[in-house]
């Protein structure tokens, strides 16, 4: 959900978070999917043991399958961080071209009570839309969760012009961000607290991958990148924590012809996924591989958030895979 415009701000801001080195990728903007279905299969099939591999979906019962089922009736493509007997959480992820995007990320117990949930959309084209998008997602899942009567209190917060705000509900609190093209509200039910996420890295260190990069000619000074063309360039981006293994990893590719994008993505990934040991890196690599056709997508896959987007409306064209440790607070 990054414009182009604040990547430099995102990326300063992760940096400031982790406390950690980096090297830089590309400007084009994160999305989520554009499939109409789910990555990975049936919600009420067998539970996964912990995190899925492939976009996977593990049991859901009750208020959880009621909402997957209404989200990926919408179009929303939907999958599990983890879902253990303890609990499970699940994200569904829409995006409707390059400027408009939603997401419904939310907890529950092994008996499918909601018991945190986070939603956001965004339309950099149009405020009102952002809004209709939002309500469409909050009442998806907020009509049986929350209920009725705080689905209504959060939107006459929206309607009223609220930037930022908590909204007390007899589900439980909400905050609220809204900045117009962007809104965002997350909470837990009273009594409950959210799901701690399981940490998550790669075994390859910043110094391993820097190394094994330079040894592939790129030139890793704030980014590590290679020229393509005349024009373009591939380049891989990556954060860990101290000196433990990468966090978040980033393959960006940019030419003058979808072909040369394709070939520069496919060699930057193949030099990154040569070096990254753990953390299911092939896992994840077999589900970039079979989502390459160019649309764009997100799903957990691994125990990571991956997210797949690019463009290639215009005569030059662009695509970026991001890899990256997910984060949750309700």
């Amino acid at each position: 959900m990054i414009g182009g415009g604040v990547v430099g701000i995102v990326v300063i801001g992760l940096l400031i978070f982790l406390g950690i080195r980096a090297f830089g990728g590309g400007d084009t903007p994160q999305s989520q999917p554009t499939s109409s279905q789910s990555e990975g299969g049936d919600p009420s099939a067998s539970p996964s043991a912990g995190a899925g591999t492939g976009g996977e979906l593990g049991n859901a019962t009750g208020q959880a399958k009621s909402v997957t089922d209404k989200l990926q009736g919408m179009g929303f493509g939907c999958s599990d961080l983890f879902n253990t007997g303890q609990g499970a959480h699940r994200g569904c992820f829409k995006v409707d071209g390059t400027s408009k995007s939603s997401q419904v990320i939310f907890q529950f117990k092994s008996d499918g009570t909601i018991i945190a949930a986070r939603v956001e959309t965004e339309d950099g084209d149009n405020n009102n839309n952002a809004q209709v998008a939002f309500g469409q997602a909050l009442q998806a899942i907020g009509n049986d969760t929350f209920g009725g009567d705080s689905v209504t209190k959060i939107q006459d917060a929206v309607k009223t012009g609220q930037r930022s705000s908590e909204v007390g509900t007899n589900w439980g609190s909400f905050q609220l961000s809204n900045d117009g093209s962007d809104l965002r509200v997350s909470g837990h039910k009273n009594g409950e607290e959210s799901l701690e996420l399981p940490d998550q890295t790669f075994d390859t260190t910043v110094a391993e991958m820097t190394t094994a990069l330079k040894a592939k000619t790129y030139v890793c000074t704030s980014s590590c990148r290679k020229d393509v063309g005349k024009y373009g360039s591939q380049r891989v981006f990556f954060l860990a924590s101290g000196n433990k293994g990468i966090k978040m990893i980033e393959f960006s590719a940019s030419a003058d012809s979808g072909s040369a994008v394709k070939g520069a993505m496919t060699a930057a990934m193949n030099d990154a996924f040569g070096v990254l040991k753990g953390g299911n890196a092939a896992a994840v690599k077999a589900y970039i591989q079979a989502h390459s056709d160019g649309k764009q997508y997100a799903a957990y896959v691994g125990g990571w958030k991956v997210e797949i987007d690019g463009d290639s409306s215009g005569s030059y064209g662009s695509q970026r895979v991001t890899i990256q440790y997910e984060s949750f607070y309700a």
